[in-house]
C-alpha cells in the first residue's frame, strides 16, 4: 500500500504553549503574574511506519487556565483529550501497563487533568497542593523524582530563608491491580535546596513510601511522619517499620555558561552483608546520575547541549511489599526504566529566527526478566523474590544481569512558527533487542507537544 502522510489543516486560533512540569527548584514570581489566561491547545499529527506501512493519527487537545490574584495566589489548570489509533510503540505500552505514558488509566475516554495552586503566605512561606506531578534535578531524566507519570494528590508546603529552601511534600499514589481494583498507598517527601555560592548548589533528599490501611495491611499513616525535620530512615529503622525509606542528594555546578550536575539516591545499603560473603547483595541499591548541558549563541543561532549518563543498580525502587515500590499508576516515579540499566543521553536543539530543530539520541542497556525470573529491572516484584542464589539473600547480582536488552532510540525534528502553533515534520526510531523495529516518518501542526513516541 502507498505511503501516506498527510498533515491536519485546522483553524489557527490556538496561542504559544505552556510548559508541562512543574520544577521544584522553581522560583514564583508573585509581583509579576498579574494576569489570568485561557490558553486552547492542541497537538496533531499523522506518521508513517516504514517497517510495516502503517499510518496512524493522534490528536490531543484541551486547554491551559491560568490565574494570578492578589500577587500571592496562582492557580493552573490543564484539560486535556487524546485520541487517535496509536502507533505500535504506545499500543504495546498500553497493553501492558494499562495507563497512557504519563495520563490516567486507559477506559473509555483517554482525559487529563491536572490543578496546582500555589499561594506565598510571605517572604519565608508557601504553600502549593493540587493535582500533578513534580520534577526534582537539573537534567532530563531524574533518579529521585521525576515528572513522566500520571499526575497525583499533593501539598507542598516551602520554607525559604538566607540560602536555603525547604519543601515537604506529601502525596498520595494509586497502583493499578485489576481494571476494578485500585491501591492506594502514600508518600512523604523532604527536599533541601542549599546555594553554597554562585556556582554551586546541594539538595538533600528523603522520601518514604507506605500503605494505607485496609484489610490485608495492619500499619497506616505514621504520625511521625508528619514531623518537618526528621530522618526517615532512622526513624523507620528505629521503629521496625517496614515502610520504604530513599535517601539522595542532588548536585548542581555553574561554570560560565556550562552547568555540571549528578545525583545519588540510596535505596538499601547493607554494607555488612560484604563481610565473608562476597559482593552484589541484591539489598545494596544504588541509582545515580552524571550529566551536562550547556547553552551559546552565534549570531542569530541558540543552541542548546545536554550529555547525560544514568544507572540504577538491580531491584533499586522495589520493595519487600509490592505495594509499597516508588511507583504510581504503573509507572516508575524515577526513571521510566525501572532498574538493573545503563543509559547515555545526547541532546541538541537549535533556534535561528522562525526555524527550530531537536535532536534527541538514547542508548540504554538493561537486563530483563524471562518467564519465572526477577532479575531487577521489574519494579513492581517484590525485591525478596530476588533470583540470584539465596533468593531473599542473594549475592553477586550485577547491573545488567538477566536477558541482555539493547535499546536505541532516536527523535529528530524541524518546526516553523506560524503566526498562533508550529507545523513541524520528524522522524523518530525505536529499536530494542527481540522486539520489532519502529521507524516513523510524521507530520504536524502543534502549539505544544506531547510526543508519542516514546523514549524508555
Amino acid at each position: 500500500m502507498k505511503k501516506l502522510i498527510s498533515l491536519f489543516f485546522l483553524i489557527p486560533f490556538f496561542s504559544f504553549s505552556q510548559s508541562n512540569f512543574e520544577i521544584i527548584t522553581d522560583d514564583i514570581n508573585y509581583d509579576s503574574l498579574d494576569r489570568n489566561s485561557i490558553v486552547p491547545f492542541l497537538g496533531t499529527h499523522i506518521s508513517s511506519n516504514q517497517y510495516d506501512n502503517s499510518t496512524n493519527s493522534f490528536l490531543a487537545y484541551g486547554i491551559d487556565l491560568n490565574s494570578n490574584l492578589f500577587n500571592k495566589l496562582r492557580v493552573s489548570s490543564r484539560i486535556l483529550n487524546i485520541e487517535g489509533d496509536f502507533n505500535t510503540i504506545l499500543s504495546n505500552y498500553i497493553d501492558s501497563l494499562g495507563v497512557y505514558p504519563g495520563m490516567n488509566k486507559i477506559e473509555e475516554h483517554l482525559n487529563y487533568f491536572s490543578l496546582k495552586v500555589n499561594y506565598r503566605i510571605n517572604k519565608n512561606f508557601s504553600t502549593r497542593f493540587g493535582k500533578g506531578t513534580t520534577f526534582i534535578g537539573n537534567g532530563y531524566r531524574s533518579m529521585l523524582l521525576s515528572s513522566n507519570h500520571t499526575p497525583y494528590p499533593y501539598f507542598t508546603f516551602v520554607t525559604e530563608f538566607w540560602k536555603v529552601k525547604y519543601y515537604n511534600h506529601f502525596t498520595t499514589f494509586y497502583d493499578i491491580y485489576s481494571s476494578e481494583i485500585s491501591q492506594k498507598k502514600h508518600g512523604a517527601f523532604h527536599y533541601l535546596d542549599y546555594e553554597l555560592n554562585n556556582n554551586l548548589t546541594i539538595g538533600l533528599f528523603e522520601a518514604i513510601i507506605w500503605q494505607s490501611r485496609d484489610e490485608n495491611f495492619e500499619r497506616g499513616f505514621d504520625i511521625h511522619y508528619l514531623n518537618p525535620i526528621i530522618f526517615y530512615r532512622p526513624v523507620e529503622f528505629s521503629k521496625y517499620s517496614p515502610d520504604n525509606a530513599l535517601l539522595g542528594v542532588n548536585l548542581d555546578y555553574q561554570l560560565n555558561k556550562v552547568n555540571f550536575y549528578c545525583q545519588l539516591l540510596i535505596d538499601d545499603l547493607n554494607i555488612n552483608r560484604y563481610e565473608n560473603t562476597g559482593d552484589g547483595f541484591f539489598q545494596n541499591k544504588l541509582a545515580f546520575q552524571i550529566g551536562l548541558k550547556s547553552e551559546f549563541n552565534f549570531k542569530q543561532h541558540k543552541f542548546h547541549f545536554l550529555s547525560e549518563y544514568n544507572q540504577a543498580q538491580p531491584y533499586t525502587y522495589a520493595h519487600k511489599h509490592p505495594m509499597q515500590n516508588y511507583t504510581h499508576m504503573n509507572q516508575a516515579l524515577a526513571h521510566p526504566l525501572g532498574a538493573n540499566f545503563k543509559e547515555n543521553i545526547f541532546i541538541v536543539n537549535h533556534n535561528y529566527k522562525k526555524w527550530s530543530s531537536n535532536f534527541k539520541y538514547t542508548y540504554a542497556v538493561y537486563g530483563a526478566d524471562s518467564i519465572g525470573t526477577h532479575y531487577g529491572q521489574n519494579i513492581f516484584i517484590s525485591d525478596f523474590l530476588a533470583s540470584g542464589e539465596g533468593g531473599e539473600f542473594s549475592y553477586g547480582n550485577f547491573n545488567g544481569q538477566g536477558v541482555l536488552t539493547r535499546l536505541h532510540t532516536l527523535y529528530a525534528e524541524i518546526n516553523y512558527d506560524i503566526k498562533f502553533a508550529k507545523a513541524f515534520a520528524a522522524f523518530a526510531i525505536r529499536n530494542q533487542t527481540n522486539q520489532e523495529k519502529s521507524n516513523y516518518l510524521i507530520l504536524g501542526i502543534k502549539t505544544n507537544f506531547i510526543n508519542p513516541f516514546i523514549d524508555f
